[in-house]
């Protein structure tokens, strides 16, 4: 009798365990595809993104990114996602980033990423702090260029699901490469095209906008 009780109880942990990965699994998070080519950026841009959900089909969402470079490059995307199963879901992260000119060339651009954000919905919460490099190449000249990139990332997942007193809280730690490209159509519209592997499968492609820095002239006697 003992071992039936222990063993029920290890199977019961054991079922639990899945329940709560598979419905992890289900949900989707704000940070694939990034978008995220290394080179300074000023721009913003709207974006269509497809996400695969293990065992649960896809899930479809538009996504705004607004980003600056300068004294503070800082990114900022706010999103919603439509989950035929589960209802709609509220997506906003922040990021910063940083190039790294120790390994940039004539050709390459590496830049660092830090971000953390959450998605919301009725009754889960997914929070997503990824950390990861960037590195893409300028191909082309004159008003047609392609800057293909990649972008391998770990990302911690805190997701918490239910309400109040029934609410699971898990962590995971997530391995992401994203594979993507910039196509610049002149000196201000880009095309951005978007995909990510690994522990994240998401599709996405956008237009964004890039306005000029503004030149500052000193006056010299």
């Amino acid at each position: 009798m003992r071992r039936k009780i222990i063993t029920m109880c290890v199977l019961s942990v054991a079922l639990a365990s899945t329940a709560r990965a598979q419905n992890f699994e289900a949900k989707v998070t704000w940070d694939a595809p990034s978008f995220f080519n290394p080179r300074p950026m000023d721009d913003i841009g709207l974006y269509f993104t497809s996400v695969e959900r293990a065992n649960s089909g896809s899930a479809t969402g538009l996504a705004a990114i607004w980003r600056q470079s300068g004294n503070l490059n800082l990114g900022v995307r706010l999103g919603a996602f439509d989950l035929e199963d589960i209802g709609n879901s509220l997506a906003v992260g922040a990021e910063l980033y940083g190039p790294l000119s120790l390994f940039s060339g004539n050709q390459l651009d590496v830049a660092w990423t830090l971000g953390a954000g959450a998605v919301f919905g009725d009754d889960y919460t997914v929070g997503t702090i990824p950390l990861g490099l960037s590195l893409g190449l300028r191909l082309g000249s004159g008003s047609l260029r392609v800057e293909p990139y990649v972008h391998p990332r770990a990302a911690l997942d805190i997701i918490a699901i239910g309400e109040g007193n029934n609410e699971e809280t898990d962590t995971d730690v997530a391995f992401v490469l994203d594979l993507g490209a910039d196509v610049n159509l002149g000196e201000r519209f880009i095309v951005r095209l978007g995909g990510a592997l690994l522990d994240r499968e998401a599709f996405g492609v956008g237009l964004a906008y890039r306005w000029p820095r503004p030149i500052s002239v000193s006056n010299r006697n």
